[in-house]
């Protein structure tokens, strides 16, 4: 106990209340950090179940040696179960094309066939050169999906939009077949195109 003299105590000699000051000037820092790490590792898994999950239905798709639009439906429906613990519901573009090569020179890549739920992700065709010789084929599964992220849209960001892709190549036949439709040979007439 201090004994009182006469003379007053300056605050710079004071320490009382140091570590209270010091907290309330590191703690927003500290917990804006927090809130940091917490929404990237949300956004990273986000992305590592639409890369997993795109892996997936290449995989899929590539060991038929027959499908329908009615298979492709019942994958993109399986992506609630299959990306969890991301929601998915309206928030996933799927497009899965077999994409097959000319009867030339030059092998061009061209469009057999192409089924999509929600916006078409884009494809580039020429990608597919060298991957395949007359007579096969690939299979390109592309996926857009939405992600809304609890921490950001509490504060009105934007929503991210994750897009990937994966290649596979048939595995029971060198064309898989969509909706019983089995000759893609001549590009003109293949490209059959449509929704699910």
């Amino acid at each position: 106990m201090r004994r009182w003299t006469g003379k007053r105590f300056g605050f710079r000699r004071d320490r009382r209340g140091m570590a209270a000051v010091e907290f309330a000037l590191i703690a927003p820092a500290l917990i804006f950090i927090c809130i940091g790490v917490f929404e990237m590792t949300l956004r990273f898994q986000a992305g590592n179940e639409a890369t997993r999950y795109v892996h997936e239905v290449a995989d899929m798709i590539s060991r038929q040696d027959s499908a329908a639009t009615s298979d492709v439906l019942a994958i993109y429906n399986a992506s609630a179960y299959m990306m969890k613990p991301v929601p998915t519901s309206s928030q996933l573009d799927m497009d899965v094309s077999q994409i097959g090569y000319t009867n030339n020179a030059t092998q061009d890549p061209y469009l057999m066939w192409r089924r999509y739920h929600g916006t078409q992700v884009p494809i580039t065709l020429t990608d597919a050169s060298g991957l395949g010789n007359v007579g096969e084929a690939v299979i390109l599964v592309g996926i857009r999906y939405y992600y809304t992220s609890p921490i950001t849209s509490m504060f009105g960001g934007p929503q991210l939009s994750l897009v990937r892709s994966a290649w596979a190549r048939p595995r029971e036949v060198r064309l898989v077949s969509m909706d019983g439709v089995t000759d893609y040979t001549n590009p003109a007439t293949a490209g059959l195109t449509s929704t699910f």
